[in-house]
């Protein structure tokens, strides 16, 4: 048997500079939007336009589809909301920040696309419920540009919200065939 051996990369002890880091958090944020942009477009040029009326059975495909990781990340915010270890570094607090601030952002707009179909579904879902979708998704989009503090101290009631507009719909949008 013949073994290759990879060339080794040298190994630096240094950290990232914090302007290396928050630079390669606003590409991130760069490449999440126009992976957004991309999908939105995708989508119309499919024919599928998310203000319109769709059939039922799409509606609560599309609604299925969005409470899950919707589910997923308020329950994964939940448990992130515990402090982290006193001798976390400050650039990691920084990308965890950052990190918790997307997926807010990613829920507000899971939040949104359950509203979309929701309104194709009312007047069969509760309007409390179609209500309810409205207000997590502005309460996720509003909190993902709030400031640290505000942010901070908000995250876990957002997070819970979220996780009740999930599990509604989905008891309600298995009753409505």
């Amino acid at each position: 048997m013949l073994f290759i051996q990879q060339p080794r990369l040298p190994v630096s002890d240094a950290t990232p500079s914090p302007a290396a880091v928050l630079e390669s958090l606003t590409l991130l944020a760069t490449l999440s939007t126009a992976s957004d942009v991309r999908n939105a477009v995708a989508e119309r040029r499919a024919g599928q336009d998310p203000s319109a009326q769709e059939p039922v059975a799409r509606a609560q495909t599309r609604i299925r589809d969005a409470c899950t990781p919707l589910t997923n990340t308020a329950l994964y915010l939940l448990r992130s909301a515990v402090p982290a270890a006193s001798d976390d570094v400050p650039m990691a607090a920084v990308v965890r920040h950052f990190d918790e601030r997307m997926l807010v952002y990613r829920m507000g707009q899971w939040a949104h696309d359950i509203h979309q179909a929701l309104l194709s579904l009312y007047p069969r879902v509760s309007e409390a419920l179609v209500e309810e979708a409205r207000a997590v998704s502005n309460l996720a989009d509003a909190l993902a540009e709030a400031p640290a503090d505000v942010f901070v101290d908000e995250l876990h009631t957002v997070a819970q919200q979220a996780l009740s507009l999930s599990a509604w719909a989905s008891r309600e949008i298995d009753d409505v065939l």
